[in-house]
């Protein structure tokens, strides 16, 4: 297999729009807009709650993320701390689910957007979509950094001014004669759309996996992370603010669509526009960035030994990991043709939404108990960030974790499809180590997990590789 490294040439917008690429998504809008629905402006304070719960679990990704920068993630950063299959499952659990699920529903939003504006059939929109992107990351990260930048940047800027337009009353439609109570709910029940809120923000650590290409990323990941989480809520916060001056929250509550209805309520025609530009938008850099950052998880596993060599083979001139691109599109294509043969509607899009974020929020259970064990285990360890007032964040993320997968699985169909798939990977991950005499639970030494990203970064001592002292 190929001795080359990956390329190390994204600066901190290149990483804050990796960042923000995944967290505003088109199932994420959509959520932003049924919670005001639901909840009417007072989910502003939920949001708000969701935003400390998720900078919690940004610290833990950041401290991880500085102190072991390799592209494997979450699955290098389980290694040292609890053993193989725990990070074989955190991987796949949290991120394969994800692409498999997510992945596909977020083309098929982008793809009847885009059928909307232009009247073109959205399997056809998604189809050119996806081979424009799969070009761009095949061609070369800097490629990515330079296209992801303008369109997530964009993206969150029309976002932004809708929103403003919609707060400062200047949209061109007449906003509702009497205004909305400030909450629709006791505040008990606002308390439990706190897992649907948490979906404004999960995915900010995708740009993690980019440890080996970003410059200094022991500052530039953690910055991206958080300036990332507080810009995504201040984007949110003005939108929904501003939606609900202009649409009925029964109506809201009840929409497939409830950004575009509540632009169009906003702006007319325009707002229908701009909307739909920003759906389609947000279908872009959410594919764009799972095809960026799990071929890189693949890739850091496959150095590891945990999944087959193929995934870490680099192509000879793009230095980018062509096989792993090339599963991820696979994933991606599972739900699409399925969407395509069975006619998906919004009950299909929702519950696959459901079984991506319980494993996902497995998988950010994982990380924060991998910070506590490895304080624990190497106390001296260098850590270019430390999460501040340590282990607080860290227990206030595993509890309220553990409390939004509870609500996720209140769902029979959606606990037992989880079920099903918690039971394959551990089928295969205990199947593959085994068959390639690895032990399950033995954690690998940190020393040896330096060792590997080393060999294969271009990250020297002075850029934050963590060693003992």
């Amino acid at each position: 297999m190929s001795d080359l490294k990956l390329n190390r040439t994204l600066g901190f917008w290149a990483a804050y729009s990796a960042s923000v690429g995944l967290v505003v998504s088109g199932t994420a809008m959509v959520a932003l807009g049924n919670g005001y629905g639901v909840s009417g402006p007072a989910y502003s304070i939920v949001a708000f709650g969701a935003l400390i719960v998720i900078l919690c679990v940004a610290l833990s990704y950041s401290e991880m993320a500085a102190m072991i920068p390799g592209a494997g993630m979450v699955g290098e950063y389980t290694l040292p701390a609890l053993g193989k299959l725990p990070a074989l499952f955190a991987v796949l659990a949290g991120y394969i689910v994800l692409v498999g699920t997510d992945g596909g529903t977020n083309m098929i939003v982008g793809g009847q957007s885009l059928e909307a504006l232009i009247g073109v059939p959205w399997y056809l929109c998604v189809a050119v979509i996806l081979i424009f992107l799969v070009i761009v990351n095949m061609m070369g990260v800097e490629v990515f950094g330079k296209v992801q930048s303008v369109l997530a940047i964009s993206m969150m800027g029309l976002l932004g001014i809708l929103g403003l337009c919609g707060v400062f009353g200047i949209g061109t439609q007449e906003p509702l004669a009497v205004q909305p109570p400030f909450s629709a709910l006791t505040w008990q029940e606002q308390a439990g759309t706190l897992g649907l809120a948490i979906w404004l923000f999960i995915g900010m650590e995708f740009v993690a996996p980019l440890a080996e290409e970003v410059k200094n990323p022991g500052k530039t990941i953690p910055f991206a992370m958080l300036f990332g989480c507080f810009t995504i809520w201040l984007v949110d916060l003005f939108f929904g603010l501003g939606v609900t001056k202009y649409i009925a929250l029964d109506k809201l509550a009840a929409s497939t669509i409830p950004h575009v209805d509540g632009a169009a309520a906003m702006l007319g025609k325009p707002g229908l526009v701009i909307m739909s530009i920003v759906s389609i938008l947000a279908a872009v850099t959410t594919c764009d960035t799972y095809l960026v950052a799990v071929p890189r998880m693949l890739y850091g596993l496959s150095k590891e030994g945990l999944l087959p060599k193929m995934f870490s083979w680099l192509h000879p001139k793009t230095r980018t990991p062509w096989y792993g691109i090339f599963f991820v599109v696979a994933l991606i294509l599972i739900v699409l043709v399925y969407a395509v043969i069975n006619k998906a509607n919004i009950d299909f899009v929702t519950t696959m939404i459901a079984v991506a974020c319980g494993t996902w929020l497995m998988s950010y259970m994982i990380t924060q108990i991998d910070v506590i064990v490895l304080r624990v285990k190497y106390p001296k360890a260098v850590r270019p960030f430390k999460t501040p007032l340590y282990p607080l964040p860290q227990i206030i993320g595993i509890v309220a974790c553990a409390y939004m997968i509870y609500t996720q699985y209140q769902d029979p169909t959606v606990l037992t499809i989880s079920l099903y798939v918690i039971a394959v990977i551990l089928i295969f991950g205990i199947i593959y180590l085994k068959m390639t005499g690895q032990k399950l639970f033995e954690p690998v030494p940190l020393e040896k997990i330096y060792e590997g990203i080393r060999k294969r970064s271009e990250l020297d001592s002075e850029l934050g590789i963590a060693e003992e002292k």
